[in-house]
């Protein structure tokens, strides 16, 4: 009995075995705390994995351009925006039963929005531009309001509650000045002096960097497959579609496109009056750029001939020298295909159309004399002046003499500032919208 009593008396512990139960306990805690960390740090992982995905990604730059950025959203969603502009233009054109007649643009369309990196960058590039015209445009105090914006939406989508605006009056232009005997002596056989056309009255055109059209399904600015977007002003259209007279039936239109963009393009409404807004500032700036520009300019009327190498422009220039005739010169030895059955003759050009070496020596002759080669981008011209005085331009000659003038403004802009694309931009370009299976033309 006293053996019994003996074992059932509890055991005393130890210092060593609390010790050793305390290390055990320590042990456990800090494994525990090791698994509660590697954890805590997969889950961050995949959290972050998912954000960077979503929100950081979107939020992103794709370009910097002073100490204002592009994000991924506003390049992803312009892009959409113009891939769905040219998606839509493309089976309009293809539905309106003249698709035998314009299938060789329908085809660039086609490659356009195929060669989806291309696009990309030339949306980013045209974002950029954007992006340096308004920042200029608000330095020079150019402002746009929102009643400005509605009234530009009003107006592209046919809708005039003042009245039909009034068409421009006609231009009236000065005669022209007479040819010498010089002159017509070395006027090229199928050249004609030029002379002014009649203008009719048409509606002024507003210069406009992008269009916004009132239809279901609006479409960008059309520009040629072959071209790259860039930031001159054009016309904005208005399409065929029936003018909503009403206010009602304007808003229901407007209401229409802007769910058919955000459903495609994920345009929201604000978005779709932004991009607007960036037309005005676009429209303004040109404005103020061209305001100042002189309907007369200092004109020359040259003919030339292109060649690639030097040794050849010396040997059509030993030609001309030695009584050969010019326009035959051009039609056998020029490059330049726009004009070489016609005696190569460029017509009257104004300062800033031509590169800048070819206008130095085109200037620097006199009526009559040819240039010794003159090396450009394009290869060696040989030139011969026709005409050198002040001329009035045409409607058409200074639509395009302002385009150059802002052309060359927007390019020093974009030179002076402070530009930065990051490689991201290609890996995030969208591919959608795309032209139907069923309205694809093979190739």
């Amino acid at each position: 009995m006293a053996t019994e009593k003996k074992e059932q008396e509890p055991k005393v512990a130890t210092k060593k075995h609390i010790a050793r139960l305390e290390k055990e306990q320590k042990q456990r805690r800090i494994l525990l705390i090791g698994i509660i960390g590697v954890l805590v740090v997969v889950v961050l992982l995949i959290g972050y994995g998912i954000l960077s995905k979503t929100v950081l990604l979107q939020n992103r730059a794709v370009a910097k351009i002073n100490n204002e950025k592009i994000t991924v959203t506003d390049f992803q969603k312009r892009v959409r925006y113009e891939r769905f502009s040219l998606v839509q233009t493309y089976e309009n054109y293809y539905a309106s039963g003249l698709g035998q007649f314009l299938q060789s643009y329908l085809v660039q369309m086609q490659n356009q929005l195929d060669s989806y990196l291309q696009f990309g960058s030339n949306v980013l590039d045209k974002m950029i531009a954007e992006k340096v015209i308004i920042q200029k445009a608000k330095e020079l105090g150019i402002t746009v309001s929102d009643d400005e914006i509605s009234k530009e939406l009003e107006t592209n989508f046919g809708f005039f509650p003042d009245g039909t605006p009034t068409p421009e009056p006609t231009i009236e232009y000065r005669a022209t000045s007479t040819y010498s005997p010089t002159q017509k002596a070395l006027m090229p056989p199928t050249s004609t002096p030029t002379e002014f056309p009649t203008e009719t009255p048409t509606e002024a055109a507003t210069p406009a960097e992008g269009t916004v059209e009132a239809t279901a399904t609006p479409t960008a600015t059309e520009i040629p497959p072959t071209s790259t977007p860039s930031v001159e002003p054009t016309a904005t259209e208005i399409p065929p579609t029936a003018t909503p007279y009403t206010r009602e039936g304007y808003e229901s239109l407007y209401a229409t496109v802007v769910a058919n963009l955000s459903a495609n393009t994920k345009f929201t409404d604000e978005e779709f009056r932004n991009y607007v807004r960036t037309i005005l500032y676009n429209q303004k700036l040109y404005d103020y750029v061209t305001k100042d520009a002189a309907p007369e300019q200092d004109m020359v009327w040259a003919r030339h001939i292109l060649v690639s190498t030097e040794e050849q422009a010396q040997t059509v220039l030993d030609k001309l020298k030695s009584g050969e005739d010019f326009a035959a010169l051009a039609a056998e030895y020029s490059q330049d295909t726009a004009n070489s059955t016609s005696g190569g003759d460029l017509g009257w050009i104004y300062k800033g159309q031509m590169v800048e070496a070819f206008e130095t020596a085109a200037w620097a002759l006199k009526i009559g004399e040819i240039s010794e080669p003159v090396k450009t981008d394009f290869g060696y011209h040989i030139i011969q002046v026709l005409g050198h005085e002040t001329r009035q331009l045409t409607q058409d000659e200074m639509s395009s003499y302002k385009n150059t003038l802002y052309q060359k403004y927007v390019a020093d802009l974009k030179t002076n500032a402070n530009i930065t694309k990051y490689d991201i931009w290609a890996s995030v370009v969208p591919t959608d919208p795309t032209i139907p299976a069923e309205y694809r033309i093979n190739q």
